[in-house]
């Protein structure tokens, strides 16, 4: 059929209102998932290191304390800084020499020198906690102080059960870890529950919106164990002492520990299932974008890990190009982000009714709002809780382009119409 000439920018104009309408998608839509955003690290939440010395301590000592723990904490996500107690009196972090339980009065004691346990340590979490690091008794000579900062600093970074976390979080879908108590029957059930979100889990991979190839692992750490994870128990909230009933905690990703700390009858598998499935999810899914960048273990990322994860995910996560993307994509969520804690809403649990679909994500219902930082979980009344954050609704820019293309459409068909009728 010939084509009348002046009828040629209708027709021009109808196939590139089709082609806008067929690409407003792709350009819209997210090609990472949690998991991937979460092996990105943007330097948002970092633990801090902070060595006191005073005016009695040894230059060489100064020396050795900046230069060693810098060296020593180059590959992980701690940040180290040397405080001179008698010269910066006024700084933030003076305040952390509390933990130490040095004096009653630290300030009072700074102004007259009486604390004579320089050099000190305290190892401070993004959300506040402390913990204070044994360096050396006073007197010692600089050699037994740099094998006992080298040996502090080791413990900090790593533990048989952390490496385990990291070896397998840069290939797996995830880790469920879980700490068991004295209690012998709650361990099993607890097990029990573990395995079965994993097993979960790993039967619906294959409808995930990015092909993940590891699913889910279990990592226990046993009683006979704890004293070796004290660091990593810290990082959780926990007290290896006061640990009567199995916890339990998703991590994926960098390291990061994803939700609540789940204790005693709240570890079932459809608490576990709910965060799980989050950590498979696209980062367009409505969910917070600040959850993409749950905290991360106090831990040494080296190259060989990186290579194991750029492997895994198919691109090279210390990109500064994907730097970029995802600190784009991260910091939507919230208009004060980075410089508040991360939030979440809680939801309460409830088995999944027959006839759902087979998504396999368990039913959640909204029951409080946004809590400050990723808290272990708290003692309260009524259902058990999980830190699963809250769908938010589209974002005015996917409502923009709905009602763009939907315009776009109509405009198509008007077109449409008109030629035909001048046929």
């Amino acid at each position: 059929m010939k084509i009348d000439s002046c009828k040629l920018p209708r027709i021009m104009v109808l196939m590139t209102c089709i082609w806008c309408c067929v690409q407003a998608h792709p350009v819209f839509a997210c090609r990472y998932n949690v998991r991937e955003v979460g092996f990105v690290d943007l330097g948002i939440e970092r633990y801090r290191l902070y060595g006191y010395v005073d005016k009695n301590t040894p230059a060489e000592i100064t020396s050795s304390f900046e230069q060693i723990s810098y060296a020593a904490l180059l590959e992980s996500n701690i940040e180290v800084e040397i405080i001179d107690v008698n010269q910066q009196k006024d700084h933030p972090a003076i305040k952390y020499l509390d933990s130490l339980q040095l004096v009653a009065k630290p300030r009072a004691a700074l102004a007259t020198g009486q604390i004579q346990t320089f050099p000190s340590a305290v190892l401070v979490s993004p959300d506040g906690q402390t913990l204070a690091v044994p360096l050396t008794k006073p007197g010692s000579a600089a050699r037994d102080f740099e094998q006992a900062l080298r040996s502090a600093i080791d413990d900090i970074l790593s533990s048989p059960k952390r490496n385990e976390i990291l070896q397998q979080v840069a290939k797996a879908y995830g880790v469920v870890l879980l700490i068991e108590s004295a209690d012998g029957e709650q361990n099993k059930k607890a097990k029990e529950a573990a395995r079965g979100a994993i097993k979960q889990v790993a039967g619906q991979m294959e409808y995930l919106p990015k092909p993940i190839a590891h699913p889910p692992v279990l990592i226990e750490v046993s009683q006979a164990s704890l004293s070796q994870e004290n660091v990593l128990l810290w990082s959780l909230g926990l007290d290896k002492d006061k640990l009567d009933q199995p916890h339990a905690a998703v991590l994926y990703g960098r390291g990061r520990w994803i939700g609540p700390i789940f204790k005693g009858e709240q570890i079932t598998q459809d608490n576990l299932t709910a965060v799980l499935f989050v950590i498979g999810e696209d980062c367009e899914c409505g969910f917070d974008h600040r959850w993409l960048q749950g905290t991360m273990l106090p831990a040494r990322w080296d190259e060989n890990l990186l290579s194991v994860a750029a492997e895994s995910l198919g691109f090279d996560p210390e990109s500064p190009m994907i730097k970029t993307e995802i600190s784009w994509i991260v910091g939507r969520g919230s208009s004060s982000y980075p410089d508040v804690p991360l939030g979440y809403q809680e939801l309460v649990v409830e088995s999944q009714p027959e006839g759902s679909d087979g998504a396999g994500h368990p039913q959640a219902a909204i029951e409080d709002a946004a809590h400050p930082g990723l808290q272990p979980a708290q003692e309260k009344s009524g259902p058990a809780t999980t830190g699963v954050p809250a769908k938010q609704h589209p974002s005015w820019g996917v409502a923009l382009v709905a009602s763009l293309a939907a315009l776009i459409i109509a405009i198509g068909l008007f077109i449409v119409f008109r030629a035909r009728k001048n046929l």
